[in-house]
């Protein structure tokens, strides 16, 4: 995705923590790094976000709140926004790729919200009308950013006047391969949403509908390609290197690799399992390992893509439904449906 290009500009040079530091092709294990309790009255965590220079993360509640912990040590920070007893989940977050101060939060509630982290100032507000909102991401220079949600629209904002540019309908289509279908938008609601990392109009989709979208964003229609396949109901999709990693919410075969120029399946990658996988979140890192994780384990799992070798898991009292990475997987953050926030990383 658009964003790992630049915090990896970001973090050149750089190492949060020199003990983490390792040579290229040598992660081995998950070394597990903090633990944060959130409280008996806790709602959960939906989102994690990553500082792009990695230093600070931002959760994502259930209650609506926005809360923030030091990377290094995993303590409480602040809160951005104070979630509230009829409060809805935080979905989806994303810092602004040239103004880094910048978040943007969207919600269960069909709100997106700006906040300037460091005084917690609200930027700006923008509500989408009957919707409820899973997923957001900056283009790569900044100046649009797009969400997607429960009423099966693409929607594209401009950062600098943030208003709406275009919306691309959904299509309420559920057969993904019919010929139709695969020139139109989602038929079931949205749960993710990736930019191309290289490009500032192409990004891919997915949801109920058990199909990727490819969208280019200069043309009328928008859909350009369906990869028919993946069943996402988290942020279960990320993109490096021309490669899709998908994670279902089914019981066998939910993470998946494929190839984003010809839309081809490369591999599926073992989920070891008793109880069936059902992934909600997947991220690419550094030398060549993947995370995953959803319900199936009540944990992320680390794996090298290539041998699919097991590095190691980070487990939770109950479902997964956030994963975020920053410095190339030498920190990760796992949160869900339970009272727990765990900070590990690849060693």
């Amino acid at each position: 995705m658009a964003r790992r290009r630049l915090e990896a500009a970001i973090q050149a040079g750089k190492v949060i923590d020199s003990s983490l530091s390792q040579p290229e092709g040598t992660f081995t294990t998950v070394k597990s790094l903090h633990h944060s309790q959130l409280g008996e009255l806790s709602p959960g965590v939906y989102s994690l976000q990553f500082s792009l220079d990695g230093e600070l993360l931002v959760v994502g509640l259930g209650d609506g709140g926005v809360a923030v912990h030091h990377t290094q040590s995993g303590k409480f920070y602040k809160d951005i926004h104070k979630g509230t007893m009829k409060g809805l989940p935080i979905m989806g977050l994303a810092f602004h790729p040239t103004e880094h101060n910048i978040l943007v939060g969207v919600g269960a509630d069909g709100m997106i919200s700006a906040w300037e982290v460091e005084t917690s100032n609200v930027k700006f507000k923008i509500r989408e009308a009957h919707n409820e909102i899973n997923a957001i991401d900056f283009s790569l220079n900044g100046d649009v950013f797009a969400t997607g949600g429960k009423d099966m629209c693409v929607r594209l904002y401009d950062t600098s006047r943030n208003e709406l540019l275009q919306t691309f309908e959904g299509s309420g289509d559920l057969l993904a391969d019919r010929s139709e279908a695969q020139e139109s938008g989602h038929g079931r609601r949205i749960f993710a949403l990736k930019y191309y990392p290289d490009d500032n109009n192409i990004f891919v989709t997915g949801g109920w509908d058990n199909s990727l979208k490819i969208w280019d964003s200069r043309t009328s229609v928008g859909v350009q390609r369906t990869i028919s396949g993946p069943h996402i109901c988290g942020n279960g999709i990320d993109i490096k290197a021309g490669k899709i990693l998908t994670a279902s919410w089914v019981s066998h075969n939910a993470l998946q690799l494929w190839d984003f120029a010809s839309g081809r399946l490369e591999s599926t990658i073992p989920f070891p399992s008793d109880s069936g996988e059902y992934l909600y979140t997947c991220q690419f890192c550094d030398n060549n390992i993947v995370l995953a994780g959803g319900s199936g384990t009540n944990g992320v799992t680390a794996f090298d893509k290539t041998t699919n070798k097991v590095l190691g898991t980070v487990k939770l009292d109950k479902a997964v439904q956030a994963l975020d990475s920053t410095c190339g997987g030498k920190y990760f953050a796992v949160g869900g449906a339970g009272k727990n926030l765990e900070m590990a990383g690849l060693a």
